[in-house]
């Protein structure tokens, strides 16, 4: 009987994260398929995707929000999307190192928003929202500023500092896969060529 719950739970679960992903438009109606569901483009893209904001990566990349970035622009604005700033941590808004990086966020946080009343509305557990507080950080650490620069003023240690570095360059990584943007690309790679370097390039090594 615990069993026989428990799948059906699961079951549920799985065709409410369907019916998300069919009003975004990353699956379709298909009766010809298992399931009566396919993908559509935007799926294929979705599914090199994978990271706990996949579906928000996705929707930033349609939406077309990183293609006029730079390499430190980029690792900036993409960092709020692996960035969790300690719960006991209050302070002021997070520094933005330019324009084009909080015009960039502020439309990540609009997606989000979006995405996240969507998950409501379909009883599935909600999205963390964006966390823009690295951003300033990483922009200088990609920019090619040391570490002790980088940091100074930061409620964050080194050693969490180069794992949301590692954590970050996954996930441009996958965006440069995902993307059909060929500037994107090139500024995705660029942008993890800067991040690994020094410490965070050594703790990779290991």
């Amino acid at each position: 009987s615990k069993i026989n719950s428990r799948t059906h739970t699961v079951a549920k679960q799985f065709d409410r994260i369907c019916d998300v992903l069919v009003e975004f438009d990353y699956l379709e109606p298909n009766d010809t398929k298992h399931g009566g569901l396919a993908l559509t483009e935007r799926g294929t893209s979705l599914m090199r995707l994978y990271s706990d904001k996949d579906l928000l990566t996705a929707e930033c990349l349609r939406a077309g929000i990183w293609e006029k970035l730079d390499a430190p622009s980029l690792a900036a604005a993409v960092s709020a999307l692996v960035h969790e700033s300690r719960r006991d941590v209050v302070g002021e808004a997070p520094r933005m190192p330019n324009r084009d990086v909080a015009d960039a966020l502020e439309e990540t946080h609009n997606l989000w928003s979006v995405i996240d009343d969507a998950l409501v509305q379909h009883r599935l557990t909600e999205m963390a929202a964006p966390d823009a507080g690295l951003a300033w950080a990483v922009h200088r650490w990609t920019a090619g500023q040391g570490l002790e620069a980088v940091l100074r003023d930061e409620e964050l240690t080194a050693g969490d500092f180069v794992r949301r570095c590692r954590q970050l360059v996954d996930l441009l990584d996958q965006i440069a896969g995902a993307t059909h943007h060929e500037g994107l690309t090139k500024t995705a790679k660029a942008a993890i060529a800067g991040i690994q370097r020094g410490v965070v390039a050594a703790d990779r090594l290991d």
